[in-house]
């Protein structure tokens, strides 16, 4: 009778988690190479978070659903190039000068790409209160009828671009300039949502 309610925290969750992916790396000259990989996944836990109460503490196999890590699929894909222009630096560190400043502009540069495409990642929808009366803290309490992870965040796709200049100095010096880019289209991607109705 001294106590309103009883915080307490357990590690006792449970997770499985099934997965192929796929890797294909190749080198296609000295200029050119790339890799590639794609994963398909399913992720189910009966707790993702501290921070997740169940809807009946007394029936927790009822809270076995999608985890919060699940991601179905997963593509990534890599490559890096060493644009064909200008001089090729021999065994000792020397090279030819290139003729031309166009030639001079555009030797010794080399672009990286990163294009990632994954799914959305489910979230539970919440109240925001205590529906349930069950006086736990955090407020975790899901809409009447509303599975637990039952709605998903959008996918999210970024293209990131490595530019890298460098002026060799004779040797093992040389002079890197670089520019990234990092969502290069600028497309709206929604890692988070505000799952509370």
């Amino acid at each position: 009778t001294q106590f309103d309610g009883i915080y307490q925290l357990q590690d006792s969750a449970h997770s499985t988690y099934n997965g192929a992916s796929l890797t294909l790396s190749r080198k296609m000259n000295e200029d050119l190479e790339f890799s590639t990989s794609y994963t398909l996944s399913k992720t189910h836990d009966d707790a993702s978070d501290y921070d997740e109460q169940p809807q009946n503490p007394l029936d927790l196999a009822a809270e076995n659903a999608l985890s919060r890590q699940h991601q179905q699929q997963r593509f990534v894909f890599n490559a890096l190039w060493e644009l064909p222009v200008g001089d090729e630096e021999g065994n000792a560190g020397t090279a030819k000068q290139a003729s031309g400043w166009l030639m001079r502009a555009f030797s010794h540069i080399e672009m990286a790409s990163i294009i990632t495409a994954e799914s959305g990642r489910p979230v539970s929808p919440l109240t925001g209160l205590d529906s349930n009366r069950t006086h736990a803290f955090p407020l975790s309490a899901r809409p009447l009828g509303a599975g637990r992870n039952s709605i998903q965040t959008p996918a999210i796709v970024t293209i990131d671009l490595r530019v890298l200049k460098y002026v060799p100095f004779g040797g093992p010096r040389r002079l890197d300039l670089v520019s990234e880019f990092f969502n290069l289209l600028n497309r709206p991607n929604a890692s988070q949502i505000n799952p509370v109705f």
